[in-house]
């Protein structure tokens, strides 16, 4: 019985849930119940010589149709669920006249039809259907007990009588048992979804907190990261103006002339390269990066944008080697992958010691171009491994006390990602680093 309810009310009955109110969709249910239930009384009715009770079983089929029809199909439930509490109170007085009054199965039916009337309508219309049945019902008990001989013992015999109290038993509690059940499964669905919901709700808010920690915790970097950066650009920018000074004010040896041009030179690379990679990665946090992915060749490029980098590389006397094919082509932003490539050289030339060596190589595997920077220099702590590509927000010194603020590394990594690459950090056997950038190769290489 469990697996017919489940059917009617999914399949047969209520069509997509969402579309009816759990009201509707029990209403529509007592509705074909009451189709099928009162279609099989008309015979037995027939049978035990209630040939009028009859007559009312197939007007009640043929309403009950009609109002499933109207709430199912037409949408109009609540003039149904008005017919249904005017015509069945009505009808069921009738039949308390032709079926033995409160000899019968009487009073059951009247029960039926409140409790019908008690699930499927508003609340606020209680006080009227409740009154309305309890005036009907009582108002005929009083009648028959003023005018008992007025309403005749329709039975022919006790089997009738018995056959007709046992149908009607079955049909109300069929009507209850569907009714109630689908009731408590509708019930503990609601009730399934709101634990859900409730359980989205605290996933929801625990991410939220999450996100405003995080979001806390990089605000109060990036406001370091630019109290560092304002310093750290004051600084060299008042050295500069101080050699200046002196250039201009004092007179010197062609050796101290040569060193303080040098270290002015010096100075202003570090200032500018800092200024370069704060205001690239601003750009990015404020605007959002666009990025045009087109054909990029990769030696022809770093032989054409490392010219800057190469001459740092000679006055620390640091070898720069670049192995790459000729024709090896890449997906990437032209402009996004010259940003990564300086600063990854930069970093390498910086923590290189002079006499150092700095390799610039690639290699192919399947669809993917891996570019590596390698060098002997430094080297890089486990320590230090661990905040590498994250928004660190410390001045970093190169072996010349070249100057920076961390700010690089995370660069890259963003400008390699929004490419559809990735980047990573490799320890070299002996000493020095080795960093890896990969990108999609173009469909020529493939």
């Amino acid at each position: 019985m469990a697996k017919l309810s489940k059917w009617l009310s999914g399949n047969f009955i209520i069509g997509n849930p969402q579309k009816f109110s759990l009201e509707e969709r029990i209403f529509n249910t007592f509705c074909v119940i009451a189709i099928v239930a009162l279609f099989l009384e008309i015979p037995f009715n027939y049978y035990i010589g209630l040939k009028t009770v009859a007559l009312i079983c197939v007007f009640g089929t043929a309403f009950s149709a009609m109002l499933y029809y109207l709430s199912r199909y037409k949408r109009k439930t609540t003039l149904a669920i008005y017919a249904l509490g005017i015509v069945a109170n009505l009808t069921f007085l009738l039949n308390y006249f032709y079926n033995s009054g409160i000899f019968g199965p009487n009073l059951v039916l009247f029960c039926l039809v409140l409790l019908i009337t008690v699930v499927v309508v508003p609340k606020e219309q209680f006080k009227i259907w409740i009154p309305f049945n309890l005036v009907i019902v009582f108002g005929v008990l009083t009648f028959e007990h003023l005018y008992p001989n007025v309403i005749p013992n329709a039975y022919t015999s006790s089997l009738s009588k018995t056959i007709d109290f046992a149908v009607t038993y079955f049909v109300a509690a069929l009507l209850i048992y569907f009714t109630i059940s689908f009731i408590r499964r509708n019930y503990d669905h609601e009730r399934k979804i709101v634990f859900q919901k409730n359980m989205e709700i605290q996933e929801q808010s625990f991410k939220i907190l999450e996100q405003n920690r995080e979001l806390e915790k990089l605000n109060s970097e990036k406001a370091k990261l630019f109290s560092i950066v304002a310093h750290d650009i004051r600084s060299p920018l008042s050295s500069i103006l101080g050699y200046l000074e002196v250039l201009a004010e004092t007179d010197m040896t062609e050796q101290e002339n040569k060193q303080i041009k040098h270290r002015l030179l010096q100075v202003t690379k570090d200032t500018s390269e800092m200024l370069a990679n704060v205001l690239a990665w601003s750009k990015s946090q404020l605007d959002g990066a666009r990025v045009d992915l087109v054909p990029v060749n990769v030696k022809g490029e770093l032989m054409k944008g490392l010219s800057l980098e190469t001459n740092i590389a000679l006055k620390k006397k640091i070898d720069i080697q670049i192995d790459a094919e000729d024709e090896l082509l890449i997906e990437a932003d032209l402009n996004m992958f010259q940003i990564v490539i300086r600063n990854l050289v930069n970093n390498a030339i910086k923590f290189t010691p002079e006499g150092g060596k700095v390799w610039i190589y690639t290699e192919k595997n399947m669809e993917t171009c891996f570019i590596k920077v390698k060098d002997n220099g430094l080297g890089i702590t486990k320590i230090e491994q661990d905040s590498l590509f994250k928004l660190r927000a410390l001045s970093t010194f190169g072996t010349n006390n070249e100057k920076g603020v961390g700010l690089g590394l995370l660069l890259c990594k963003e400008f390699v990602e929004l490419q559809g690459g990735r980047i990573w950090y490799e320890a070299n056997e002996a000493m020095g680093s080795t960093f890896v950038v990969s990108f999609n190769l173009n469909k020529k290489n493939l």
